[in-house]
């Protein structure tokens, strides 16, 4: 056993059935481990306090039931250190992690060793997050609320692209933006980066105030030591920019997360595109191209309808909250993302939702 002082984790709950039923319980996953164990090991849970040593604990239950009783104490804890159930009391001091990721991310490891088994591979993903490099281009609602949620989860290194100022209209439904921002004409990315600066001082921000069209010289925009490409650009529509970005994403080998609204939807759950293994934002158009085929659209009579569609800030963060999770789980390794799209319904408080898989003819994926 590679732990010295055996400590029952503060997130899982312990439950006995009978006298041999052990049940071991992931507070924050839910996840339950069932063990059936000889009935004098299970009073000896509770001696997983930290403040004694391995050696300690198996002597203390050899002494008590038997030298075969000690070995199988011993052979529960080297079992129960491989679930993740018991680590040393100091394992975040002992991660070499900085004191402010310490700090303030301590519930997040707890959950990533919930998730992730070990306090290593905990450790490793954070360590993931706080060096990645993520560009965001689009910073509207779920835009903003996304890198908002970034930041909490212990993301520092960010480049922002919208080339729109904040409005009145934004104040009620953005994560970063305040009257006076609004009153001056601010760009977003400018307001967001001052904000960010104040109540992030580790943070590394770079404000674009470029639009985003086919004339962009995205190898100008996207660093090349870039982790993650994040498109929240609705203008002019986020299916067009989704194809831009995602032509030269795959090209490059790099993950592209799509969030933000489609056609005016609320709650979007947008789609992680890893070249190789889900499909491109080609796939996406040629999948709704042969979907949408017999759906003849009617003019509408309202030409310019920009600012026609609703939007509700809690189904936008929402949003943000479902991409960030699908960030976080790229980053821990955990789940290999597949094809697809939903939407929350506002109501029924339902998910709807579709799959889409890899077109083998695909000009722009097939050979990654």
């Amino acid at each position: 056993m590679a732990i010295t002082f055996p400590y029952l984790r503060d997130g899982i709950d312990v439950y006995v059935r009978g006298e041999d039923e052990v049940h071991f319980v992931f507070l924050a996953t839910r996840a339950r481990i069932v063990l059936k164990v000889r009935a004098c090991l299970v009073p000896a849970l509770t001696w997983l306090d930290g403040e004694n040593a391995c050696d300690i604990l198996v002597s203390r239950m050899a002494n008590a039931h038997g030298t075969a009783a000690g070995e199988q104490y011993r052979v529960l804890l080297d079992y129960l250190e491989k679930k993740g159930i018991v680590v040393e009391p100091d394992w975040l001091e002992r991660s070499g992690l900085d004191h402010q990721t310490i700090a303030t991310q301590q519930r997040q490891l707890s959950f990533m060793l919930d998730v992730l088994g070990t306090p290593e591979r905990a450790i490793a993903a954070q360590q993931r997050i706080t060096e990645a490099h993520v560009i965001c281009f689009g910073l509207g609602a779920v835009g903003g609320w996304l890198v908002r949620q970034l930041l909490g989860l212990g993301f520092r290194r960010f480049v922002l692209v919208d080339h729109d100022i904040v409005s009145q209209a934004d104040v009620a439904r953005h994560a970063f933006f305040d009257a006076t921002d609004a009153a001056v004409g601010a760009f977003k990315t400018v307001a967001a980066a001052t904000w960010i600066r104040e109540q992030f001082p580790q943070a590394e921000v770079v404000a674009e105030t470029a639009a985003l069209t086919t004339q962009t010289k995205l190898d100008e925009i996207i660093p090349r030591d870039t982790s993650i490409v994040i498109n929240a650009a609705d203008q002019p529509y986020i299916g067009y920019t989704s194809v831009l970005l995602s032509r030269f994403c795959v090209q490059r080998r790099l993950p592209l997360l799509v969030a933000g609204g489609f056609d005016a939807h609320l709650g979007s759950l947008g789609e992680m595109i890893i070249p190789g293994i889900t499909p491109c934002a080609d796939c996406y158009a040629d999948h709704f191209s042969e979907a949408l085929k017999d759906w003849v659209p009617v003019e509408h009579p309202v030409a310019d309808r920009r600012e026609a569609a609703g939007g509700l800030c809690s189904m936008s963060v929402f949003s943000a909250g479902a991409a960030a999770m699908q960030v976080l789980r790229l980053f821990t390794g955990e789940g290999m993302p597949e094809g697809g799209r939903g939407e929350l319904l506002y109501d029924s408080y339902k998910l709807d939702s579709f799959t889409v898989t890899r077109r083998p003819e695909c000009p722009v994926c097939s050979r990654i």
